[in-house]
């Protein structure tokens, strides 16, 4: 096989690795035969993952602002004698905020999992708040809401295969559903 041929082959499958169209361990073993073990292609590309993967300073801080948004937002609508609508304009700019730092996360595709909980978790405490002061603590709509948001976790659980996610959902609506049978 020409040089042009195996060059236009070995680019190929470092796309496939890099965009992961294949398992990398697949992409490795293409490399390597048609690299005839000269790996300098994938020696190149792993470097380019690790340095992908490493979590910086800015990050770190992003996640410690995070897991401090959660007990502040309890704190904010448990513990205070603020108004409604100050507890919710409060906390719906700590949601707002967990929301992007998210997306961040995920676009970065760092260690986006635990930013997900949370604002997950945020957004169930936020929803629930607001429905139990507008339908005055209504069951029928504090069920629909706490369903709402176990199908939501399930959804975005599958689309960014997120396992435990799905299993929360899954599990919140078991919960629900043995709850409302019982009471």
């Amino acid at each position: 096989m020409n040089n042009n041929k195996k060059n236009i082959i070995i680019n190929e499958i470092s796309y496939w690795k890099n965009n992961k169209l294949l398992p990398e361990t697949y992409c490795d073993f293409l490399l390597a035969l048609y690299t005839e073990g000269n790996q300098m292609d994938i020696d190149i590309t792993s470097q380019k993952e690790q340095k992908r993967k490493v979590i910086t300073i800015y990050q770190v801080f992003l996640y410690g602002l995070l897991l401090l948004l959660l007990p502040a937002m309890l704190l904010v609508i448990y513990f205070t004698e603020l108004s409604f609508v100050l507890q919710m304009t409060i906390v719906g700019f700590f949601l707002v905020f967990s929301m992007n730092v998210t997306a961040y996360f995920i676009r970065k595709r760092v260690f986006f999992q635990v930013p997900l909980s949370i604002t997950f978790i945020q957004l169930l405490i936020v929803s629930l708040s607001i429905i139990e002061k507008i339908t005055n603590g209504d069951r029928l709509w504090i069920g629909g809401t706490v369903v709402v948001n176990c199908l939501l976790w399930i959804l975005i659980g599958r689309i960014y295969r997120v396992i435990y996610l799905i299993i929360s959902g899954i599990l919140g609506l078991a919960i629900f559903i043995l709850t409302t049978m019982v009471f």
